[in-house]
């Protein structure tokens, strides 16, 4: 298919949105650097809209008889990467003392092994759902139903979480009906059925950091994935960004922004690894006393710096992977 220089840079855009919600912290947190990771929260959302979108448009293009085969390929790719990653996290954030068959796999492979984890465990559960989902979409009714009764979830988490039972707060955002509709807007971009939004929600980052923030100040529970604004704003905001005129880069930043967002995967997956160098550096160094000392404006250029390394050590992993062919079995 051709290349959608768009989606590309909204892979770019979101990869490093969740490389920096993972690493910023790691010299301590700020309020300007918190309000930030509240913006990027469009990064999950957007990644899964844009799942959608390019397995739409693989699928559409397919015979009925081949999509089984072309899905469990898919999901055989995603469980041979997520294996390989989980097993190196477990033995680097493993307890041995804590360990039992139970622990072994609801707390090292159940989504909270590692940061980013639950992502693999969402598409666990979207890839054999799909052909269902594309059932749902095609009928107009079942397509209603469902976006509201997914409006429906979200309010309840936003606004009534004290009223979700234990067992659901336990399972967090894992859950794949929390993603439905961002799979249905894909479908939608797919097949061109979305039209145009109003050019004015491209702030809408900013908007799901604002809904954030209030909820944070008024002590209110909720899931930073799960609220109405995340939702809402994340599909105005991917929907607008794909509709977009195609952007007009320099030869550089195209290859640059091409490299990034064939490989996304693999940054996604790798980042943690830098994390714990990192801050095992940085305990080594017994800085951090000092750096909590240093103003604001300080601290926050320093974290934003050790996102940046964090980010260009992702992509020096990415490079060594395709120069030794192992990204075939971890990317």
């Amino acid at each position: 298919m051709p290349r959608n220089i768009n989606a590309d840079v909204l892979k770019c855009m979101s990869i490093i949105g969740v490389v920096y919600i993972h690493s910023y912290a790691i010299l301590g947190e700020v309020d300007s650097l918190i309000f930030l990771s509240d913006i990027f929260r469009f990064a999950v959302p957007c990644f899964i809209i844009l799942w959608a979108y390019f397995l739409e448009k693989s699928i559409s293009k397919k015979p009925p008889e081949q999509i089984t085969k072309y899905l469990t390929k898919r999901l055989l790719h995603l469980l041979r990467v997520f294996m390989i990653w989980s097993i190196l996290y477990f033995f680097l954030f493993v307890e041995w003392g804590s360990l039992n068959i139970k622990t072994f796999f609801s707390k090292y492979f159940s989504g909270y092994g590692w940061a980013g984890q639950y992502f693999f465990i969402i598409l666990f559960q979207l890839i054999p759902f799909y052909p269902f989902l594309r059932k749902i979409y095609n009928s107009k009714f079942l397509r209603v139903i469902i976006v509201l009764i997914s409006i429906l979830i979200y309010l309840v988490f936003e606004f009534y979480l004290n009223m979700v039972p234990e067992v659901f707060k336990k399972l967090g955002y894992r859950p794949f009906y929390f993603w439905i509709p961002y799979v249905f807007l894909g479908i939608a971009l797919a097949r061109k059925k979305i039209k145009s939004f109003s050019i004015i929600f491209i702030i809408s980052p900013l908007l799901i950091g604002l809904e954030l923030y209030v909820l944070r100040k008024n002590n209110i529970g909720h899931f930073d994935y799960i609220t109405l604004g995340t939702l809402l704003f994340s599909i105005l905001f991917c929907g607008i960004f794909l509709k977009l005129e195609s952007f007009n880069l320099s030869e550089k930043l195209n290859t640059l922004i091409d490299f990034i967002a064939k490989n996304t995967l693999v940054i996604f997956v790798s980042n943690p690894l830098l994390i714990i160098v990192l801050k095992k550096l940085i305990e080594y160094s017994n800085i951090t006393t000092g750096i909590m000392l240093l103003p604001a404006w300080l601290r926050i250029c320093l974290s934003l710096l050790t996102v940046m390394i964090v980010f260009s050590g992702t992509l020096i992993i990415t490079n060594f992977l395709h120069k030794t062919k192992l990204i075939k079995f971890l990317g």
